[in-house]
């Protein structure tokens, strides 16, 4: 039954934030007509894809953590599979597109946003899309973050005549601060506000979707937006330094933020980030990383050993592997760096909690910068390149195969000490978003308050996107000297970075005080904002 409109609501204790300051004022305007904290991510993250379309967008996926005031915490996976009739031999070369038709998967994030909404939201569904279509159809500022991703794929992105039509007028790239109008997008909006997600997985909206991606030489059918289903279940979870970790199962990454942690408890040493210790934690990276790339898959057609991964005796065996490794010898001279490369994990967190026991972590992802490069013309839908993580190795449990998802990046995490929500984090980052979960973990659990955590200097290694090395560590310029020297005796290239650079990922954090108030903080690498109140 439809929800019925609600009347605006007391004044709650809740937080929320979001990359784009747009975004939460989107979420906060729902918080205000009566929502809780997940319509409040909910309307958030809808606005995101008009915001921060390089970033996020209708045409891609989302995973999700939600919990309920009866303390039930509930992983929602709205990833999508490829198309069932895709195989290697039908790409048109020897190795996984990265871009393209032969890189889109079934979009599950508007399937996403319809369980969320079902499972936590009070608001009705067309209410949380109200700010969202406003924002498409009457235009918003071009945010410096899109603007600097227009700038840097626009060799690219001009190819495609639905990217040319809205973020190249005149021929050149939209600038910081100049409106974006996105009249199609606000049409597919109100259709979808209107009929619901069957608009998109049944209906006309991606009926035409499916045909622009068939002319462009993709296998997806209409059967295979209809099959889609979002997926809910148990979390994953672990304990580090007395609170509990949860995030979401494979085909998502979280476990290896679990496997990051256990590892770091088995080190002797206080894991300083920004001290001769980074060698230790670099190790521990690479470590999660390897396991990733060998185990990562879908579930519903692969095991994947997560009892394994995360259990004693592996984590044992890793973290005495890794200090059985040389110590680095420190390093003359100036640093040797690698090439300058684009950011190009491009995903968005939305996290919210309030005091009536609801909190979320919402990730919602084009992947690349852009996703696939395709933007329909006729819905303003752009469309991920989700299908681009897929292996083509013949024995890799991650190889492309029609109506599997692929290992994915995406990974809520919420936290929790004694039964009561402590924490909702969220970050983009692609593959390098487990590390920096574990940096932002170290942070706070140092006695980081959620804005010092996330302005501190990062660095991580083997950059964001799925054709970056792993013998790279990017490292912003005001990481220390000790810890840069550690990561290059470790035989890291070093890649020196800008301050606040977006290339080692931007977090949102709500923290509960043990007092019950909320911390609401926006990593200071997006254009972000968060926003905090009491009761």
């Amino acid at each position: 039954m439809p929800k019925p409109l609600s009347p605006p609501a007391r004044t709650r204790s809740y937080g929320l934030a979001t990359p784009h300051a747009l975004a939460t004022g989107a979420g906060d305007a729902v918080r205000r007509e009566g929502g809780n904290a997940v319509d409040a991510a909910l309307a958030a993250a809808i606005a995101l894809t008009v915001v921060y379309p390089h970033q996020c967008g209708v045409g891609g996926d989302l995973i999700a953590l939600v919990a309920l005031p009866d303390g039930q915490v509930i992983a929602v996976n709205g990833s999508g599979a490829a198309p069932l009739a895709a195989t290697p031999d039908a790409l048109p070369g020897p190795l996984m597109p990265v871009t393209g038709p032969h890189s889109v998967t079934v979009p599950g994030v508007v399937a996403g946003w319809a369980t969320l909404s079902e499972l936590a939201g009070k608001l009705p569904w067309r209410q949380l899309f109200t700010q969202a279509i406003a924002y498409a159809r009457d235009g918003v500022p071009t945010a410096p973050g899109v603007a600097t991703a227009l700038r840097e794929e626009a060799g690219e992105l001009v190819s495609d005549d639905g990217m040319r039509g809205v973020f190249f007028p005149g021929g050149e790239p939209l600038t910081a601060g100049v409106t974006l109008r996105q009249s199609a997008l606000a049409e597919s909006l109100a259709q979808l506000a209107s009929d619901g997600p069957k608009a998109f997985y049944e209906g006309s909206l991606g009926a035409g979707l499916v045909a622009r991606l068939r002319e462009l030489g993709s296998p997806m059918t209409t059967d295979d937006l209809a099959r889609h289903a979002t997926e809910t279940g148990p979390p994953l979870s672990a304990v580090f330094r007395g609170e509990e970790y949860l995030t979401a199962p494979p085909n998502s990454q979280g476990l290896h933020l679990l496997q990051a942690l256990g590892l770091i408890e088995r080190l002797p040493s206080d894991a300083d980030l920004l001290g001769a210790d980074a060698q230790l934690t670099a190790q521990v990276f690479d470590a999660i990383t390897h396991d990733r790339e060998t185990h990562l898959a879908d579930p519903r057609h692969v095991a994947v050993p997560v009892g394994e991964l995360l259990g004693s005796a592996h984590l044992d065996a890793l973290a005495a592997s890794i200090l059985a490794r040389p110590r680095p010898r420190p390093q003359a001279g100036p640093a040797p760096q690698a090439a300058a490369s684009r950011p190009s994990g491009d995903t968005v967190a939305v996290v919210a909690a309030d005091d009536e026991g609801y909190a979320v972590s919402l990730i919602q992802s084009l992947f690349h910068s852009f996703g696939s490069g395709i933007l329909d013309p006729a819905s303003g839908i752009v469309l991920h390149n989700r299908g681009s993580f897929f292996d083509l190795a013949p024995h890799s449990p991650n190889r492309l195969t029609g109506g599997r998802r692929p290992a994915h990046t995406l990974m809520p995490v919420l936290t929790r000490r004694n039964g009561t929500i402590t924490g909702a984090h969220g970050t983009m980052g692609g593959k390098a978003q487990p590390q920096i979960h574990a940096h932002l973990a170290l942070r706070l659990h140092a006695g980081d308050d959620p804005a010092l955590a996330l302005a501190r200097p990062r660095w991580v290694i083997g950059g964001l996107g799925v054709d970056e090395p792993a013998g790279v560590a990017s490292v912003e310029s005001t990481v220390p000297n000790a810890a840069v020297a550690a990561l290059r005796g470790s035989g890291y290239r070093t890649e020196i970075l800008g301050d606040l650079d977006e290339q080692v990922g931007h977090g949102q954090l709500v923290r509960r005080t043990p007092e019950g108030h909320f911390q609401a903080a926006t990593d200071p690498r997006s254009d972000g904002s968060a926003t905090a109140t009491d009761a």
